[in-house]
């Protein structure tokens, strides 16, 4: 009987740390952060959403993130959920060129795609 009762416990905690965790607090994109909003893809299909909630999705080689945080502090942009994240770093801002727009992540170029 007292083994289930820690068990339950025990349980109970973990739910509530990873529930913790994983609803970071989403802050919206600020007035000069909001050109960075809207899904950007890279030429190997890579790709990044940030929405103006201060939400973010990603889709990279190892790592895979739906409805994170997203964060941009100086040159750094940030999307990720509790310990899963993927920092990068913003090699050049958004900019138009052509009737479209592209953004530098880690010396990566993406492109925004229609909306």
């Amino acid at each position: 009987m007292r083994f289930w009762k820690s068990f339950f416990i025990f349980c109970a905690l973990a739910v509530l740390v990873m529930a913790t965790v994983s609803c970071g607090k989403k802050v919206p994109l600020a007035g000069d952060q909001k050109v960075f909003a809207g899904k950007w893809v890279a030429a190997d299909g890579t790709f990044v959403v940030l929405y103006l909630d201060g939400s973010g999705d990603l889709n990279m080689s190892n790592t895979s993130v739906q409805g994170g945080t997203a964060t941009i502090a100086g040159d750094v942009l940030t999307i990720g959920i509790g310990p899963i994240k993927k920092t990068m770093k913003i090699t050049q801002q958004p900019k138009e060129e052509n009737g479209g727009w592209t953004l530098g992540l880690d010396g990566n170029v993406y492109s925004r795609s229609p909306q």
